[in-house]
């Protein structure tokens, strides 16, 4: 599921960050899972697993002001991120073939 509070923060806090991990999610390719993953297989305790990634992004968050000073190019690119990944969504959904429907079985044959 979708966080919703990435897309608030990614939107209206202009945050490059958490735009990103929204954008990721949303094309199925999660940034905090794949982290929590490389976590969870180093041996990491659980309770680290959940909590360093939070205030790993949250540090990440928090530095854009040094790395993208102008907030009018953090809010573009932000809003870019998030515009962007819901177009290609859409995108997806939109030229992917049908399925095919299973062809019915026959009478007599149980599975």
């Amino acid at each position: 599921m979708v966080n919703p509070l990435w897309l608030w923060r990614g939107f209206k806090g202009n945050s490059v960050t958490f735009a990103l991990l929204f954008a990721s999610v949303l094309l199925g390719a999660s940034i905090a899972g794949g982290f929590h993953h490389l976590l969870a297989a180093l041996g990491i305790h659980w309770l680290y697993v959940l909590l360093i990634p939070i205030f790993l992004f949250s540090w990440l968050s928090k530095k854009e002001p040094l790395w993208i000073p102008d907030e009018a190019k953090r809010k573009l690119y932000a809003r870019s991120l998030i515009i962007g990944s819901i177009v290609v969504v859409l995108l997806i959904a939109w030229l992917r073939p049908e399925p095919k429907p299973e062809p019915p079985e026959p009478p007599g044959q149980h599975r």
